[in-house]
């Protein structure tokens, strides 16, 4: 029986002991000394615990109740051959037989430092020859942590231009675990550069351009017809593509879309929308909106607004397309609820 639940650092102590000196050892490596000091002095401690055999067993459950978790959540999705190219590597540096990049990249026999160079350098170059457009697709097939982990290795202009034709909703979540420290191993990275660069080897622009077109076109139809016809084609929709469903919901409503919206219902969209939400959607909009906008507000409250848009000296593209999405949210749920009546 155990006596005290153990902490997070005793389950990692409990853990690390499993693993074999030239394991751990790469542990220890990877996280540095402070870490690795602490960790150490919690392994002593867990050892010296007299429940020591019952708390591993209960740590061990736990970690395999984990385990399946994270297996069924990634069932057929590419970031599970990620994590399993991590967990090779581990066996292989536990068995003193460390692949270089190459062999992660290419799953051939060891080479040597030289070779792995090349090897990283024809996928950059690969990659980065690649458009822009193409690349964005391949990574919306990741994970935003995959995908953070590929911008972070990319050169900074490029990623600036892949990362601006990624979804709006994304960008925010990327950028700040580009701005987050990264301690992955170099040869893990490498084997996901690899993997996107041979996605993007599958993929085709004009393909992409034509995707888009049609995505495009279906937006068009939906915006065009009833309210009821529009939910009954989003729900067949639904049925035959589900994903592509969801990525057309995701686009089918902008702020912008307050042009075609009655001024009652701009009235009621409006009362459940945060001024300075507003007045950070509105501060660079075209001024036909900002007006259709300030007519349908109370002259108290037009003038606040006003007050908010000029206090606004610095503007973040990121906030203001989160402010502007929180729009389109808005005018989303009262579409589908029926409160929001369109201009005929």
């Amino acid at each position: 029986m155990v006596l005290n639940p153990p902490t997070n650092l005793e389950k990692a102590a409990i853990l690390l002991r499993r693993l074999s000196p030239p394991s751990l050892s790469k542990v220890f490596d990877i996280l540095g000394v402070e870490t690795s000091d602490i960790l150490r002095k919690a392994m002593d401690a867990v050892g010296s615990r007299t429940d020591l055999a019952e708390l591993d067993e209960l740590v061990m459950q736990e970690f395999r109740e984990m385990q399946q978790e994270v297996r069924e959540s990634l069932r057929g999705s590419p970031e599970l051959e990620r994590l399993q190219d991590v967990a090779r590597y581990a066996q292989g540096s536990a068995a003193g037989n460390v692949p270089g990049y190459h062999d992660l990249a290419a799953g051939g026999a060891g080479t040597d430092d030289e070779d792995s160079e090349t090897s990283a350098s024809d996928v950059m170059d690969q990659l980065t020859s690649t458009p822009p457009a193409v690349v964005a697709a391949a990574l919306q097939r990741e994970t935003l942590r995959t995908t953070a982990l590929v911008l972070r290795e990319l050169p900074m202009e490029f990623t600036g231009r892949v990362l601006e034709k990624l979804p709006a909703e994304q960008r925010q979540q990327i950028f700040m675990m580009l701005a987050a420290k990264s301690s992955i191993h170099p040869a893990v990275t490498q084997r996901v550069l690899k993997a996107v660069a041979d996605v993007c080897s599958t993929m085709d622009e004009s393909s992409l351009e034509e995707q888009d077109s049609r995505f495009k076109t279906l937006i068009g139809i939906l915006q065009l017809v009833e309210r009821e016809e529009r939910l009954r084609l989003m729900e067949a929709l639904m049925e035959q593509d589900e994903e592509l469903a969801t990525q057309i919901d995701d686009n089918l409503y902008d702020y912008a879309d307050i042009m075609r919206i009655q001024d009652r219902s701009v009235q009621k969209l409006l009362t459940q929308l945060e001024l300075k939400v507003v007045a950070l959607a509105l501060k660079t909009a075209p001024e036909d909106l900002v007006e259709k906008v300030m007519k349908n507000l109370s002259e108290r409250v037009r003038a606040t607004l006003t007050e908010e848009m000029e206090l606004i000296s610095s503007l973040s593209p990121s906030k203001v397309e989160q402010a502007r999405r929180e729009i389109a949210n808005v005018i989303r749920t009262q579409d589908k609820d029926g409160t929001l009546q369109w201009i005929e």
